[in-house]
């Protein structure tokens, strides 16, 4: 028999990785290693489910750091993938995009492996141009007219409805900003439904989904339902986006259809996250409305393995470079991560120790002083033990086959302690 494509990617057993870790202190641990604060987790998951109920919205979260809808149109060749693994699960599980007509020939195979019809969704382009299809393009009539037809006619695929990610407001700097981009999408989408009504009216009776978000837009939401007496200069919403969101929400209701918000990263976030500044802080121990710092799950933790005082900078090396923490950029600074302020002296800033990974190869991270930040910075030693803010949590998450858990919720004597270990699925 030939070994699936999944089980050539092998991962240990749990119960064998809680027994070598769960107990044991961060500082005990091997390094690099990537370490989750699972009271931050929980925070960030339950404040923006609140916010989708409060909108009455349902909640899509993608499982690509910590979908299963397919995250880019499915190439051919995961197609018999996706319907052993469909099989595993349940009729109804995992649905894929689309967005030509000539992915649809490869579609049947699902249904003869698994019996039963795969999900479809169009997936749309609302400004980003990485993948989608818009309303007024050249295949977009042929697109939908095929998935109607073979609906009916060759029953293998099931039409739910439309798909887009604003991946662009990963460049933007402001809730309103993204809450602009958010607004953009819905409006497209409820245009795109417009439009295949109006092209196959005989066709469409049912209720489309129109899924809509990526994570800064998708925290932008949680801006409504809160309320910052703390911090009035920085307003979150500009007059009229409230009101344009609820009207969004009402008509698409009007029309039978169902608005999805969908976002990735929200529950460990990252500096480039905290770069787009879109959505509210979930820390009651933040001094800040917008996330910071204290809003960040995911650490990597690292040692330092030399330290170069008579350079012309003060510099330290870390034992750890791409390969663990990622070469992704972010936009508000020139570095490759930021040391917090976990095992070393106090700072002023609160939660970052002065230092960043200023230069990063392989294995070899160089720390030095974050620009613009106070001059005394925070000593280090070799041997010492970090933990770095990483710019991508899902870039620097993939490096590790599991996750170190611990709590900042237990006392203060145990938040260094691990609590339990979460294994990455692997494999493409």
């Amino acid at each position: 028999m030939t070994a699936s494509h999944q089980s050539l990617y092998p991962t240990p057993p749990t119960a064998a990785l809680k027994e070598a870790y769960v107990g044991k202190n961060l500082q005990d641990v091997a390094a690099p290693a990537a370490i989750i604060d699972r009271a931050i987790v929980k925070r960030n998951c339950s404040q923006m489910l609140r916010s989708c109920e409060a909108l009455g919205c349902s909640f899509r979260p993608h499982v690509k750091t910590h979908k299963v809808l397919y995250g880019i149109p499915a190439p051919p060749s995961t197609i018999r993938r996706l319907a052993q693994l469909s099989k595993r699960l349940q009729p109804g599980s995992v649905a894929v995009l689309v967005d030509h007509p000539d992915q649809l020939r490869h579609l049947e195979v699902f249904k003869e492996i698994t019996g039963y019809r795969l999900l479809l969704y169009i997936k749309i382009d609302t400004g980003y141009h990485r993948a989608g299809i818009t309303h007024g393009s050249l295949h977009f009539s042929e697109l939908v007219s095929r998935i109607l037809l073979e609906e009916e006619e060759l029953p293998y695929t099931e039409f739910c409805g439309l798909y887009s990610h604003a991946g662009h407001s990963y460049g933007r700097s402001s809730a309103i900003q993204a809450m602009d981009l958010l607004l953009e999408e819905i409006g497209n989408l409820q245009l795109t439904s417009a439009h295949i009504r109006k092209l196959y009216p005989t066709r469409v009776h049912r209720s489309m989904i129109l899924s809509v978000g990526a994570t800064p837009t998708a925290t932008s939401i949680q801006n409504i339902s809160q309320h910052y007496a703390n911090d009035s200069s920085q307003p979150t919403l500009k007059p009229g986006q409230a009101d344009t969101l609820d009207r969004y929400i009402r008509d698409i209701k009007a029309n039978n259809d169902r608005l999805e918000v969908h976002a990735g990263v929200y529950p460990f976030l990252d500096l480039q996250q905290l770069a787009t500044q879109a959505g509210p802080s979930a820390s009651t121990l933040s001094t800040r409305s917008t996330i910071s710092c204290r809003d960040i799950a995911m650490t990597i933790l690292a040692e330092v393995a030399s330290l170069y005082d008579a350079r012309d900078k003060r510099e330290a090396l870390l034992a750890a470079g791409s390969l663990a923490l990622g070469r992704e950029p972010c936009k508000m600074y020139q570095g490759w991560g930021i040391v917090s302020d976990w095992n070393t002296t106090s700072r002023p800033t609160g939660r970052d120790s002065c230092w960043q990974v200023g230069r990063i190869s392989q294995e070899h991270g160089i720390l030095d002083q974050i620009p613009n930040s106070p001059d005394d910075l925070a000593e280090l030693s070799v041997g010492q033990k970090l933990r770095i803010f990483p710019n991508h949590a899902c870039i620097a998450g993939a490096h590790f086959g599991w996750y170190l858990v611990v709590d900042s919720d237990l006392p203060e004597a145990r938040r260094d302690e691990i609590v339990d270990v979460w294994v990455r699925c692997r494999g493409w």
